[in-house]
């Protein structure tokens, strides 16, 4: 978060938007995305908890879905800009400019904690579960893609074809394999055939096109961004 937080202000100090509400949008991201990301998690992938006992859902530090951690985030930024009147697109992408390497850290996580099991495998990267199953370390695979996009993200840093460009990347390059990472998932609740994560994946995907179609259109056109790509 602390990486995160501060790659994004940098951005949009590069960019030349105003760096403290990229501070205080990144307060109600944080706090928007934690408490979506354990709802999310309770209701999609335990829902028998919620049953047992309501108040699970005001135990924000047990369990999270990454996914409603993410939506959390975009909601709780969105919230706070179209309170204080500000177009979002240009703050969202000075946010990705953290958040995508943010994620390498987060995913280092999971790897080391192996909490994304796949299914058992031969793959050469695969590694030893606890009961010493060769499996599919998603979280490994996850992080090793992350880098990629943080490279493709700052490699394309100064491009700008049309506003949301970079929002639209990055959505549109992490959807399609987070879809099939997890069809190498065994312990996540499946919901006609998919799991949740798949269908955040779709929405993510629908997202990105929508931001492509809208930039075509708005090509050349950046409202109150204060971009000028060479700061």
């Amino acid at each position: 978060m602390v990486v995160g937080c501060e790659l994004a202000y940098r951005q949009a100090r590069r960019a030349g938007l105003e760096t403290e509400v990229i501070v205080r949008g990144s307060l109600w991201a944080l706090g928007a995305g934690f408490f979506l990301s354990h709802l999310t998690s309770l209701i999609l992938y335990f829902p028998g908890t919620v049953k047992e006992n309501p108040l699970a859902m005001l135990m924000i530090w047990q369990g999270h879905s990454s996914f409603g951690g993410f939506f959390g985030g975009v909601l709780g930024g969105l919230l706070y800009l179209r309170r204080r009147g500000i177009q979002p697109i240009p703050y969202l992408e000075a946010g990705f400019f953290g958040f995508v390497p943010a994620w390498i850290i987060a995913r280092t996580g999971c790897t080391i904690a192996f909490d994304h099991p796949g299914r058992a495998t031969d793959f050469f990267l695969g590694m030893a579960d606890g009961a010493g199953v060769v499996r599919h370390n998603l979280g490994l695979y996850e992080m090793l893609f992350s880098v990629l996009l943080a490279a493709a993200l700052y490699g394309l840093r100064n491009a700008r074809p049309f506003e949301g460009f970079h929002l639209a990347l990055v959505i549109l390059l992490y959807s399609p394999v987070r879809f099939l990472l997890d069809t190498l998932r065994v312990e996540d609740r499946r919901y006609w055939g998919l799991t949740p994560g798949q269908y955040f994946s779709v929405l993510l995907l629908a997202l990105g096109i929508w931001l492509l179609l809208r930039g075509r259109r708005t090509r050349g056109v950046y409202p109150n961004a204060g971009f000028t790509g060479e700061r």
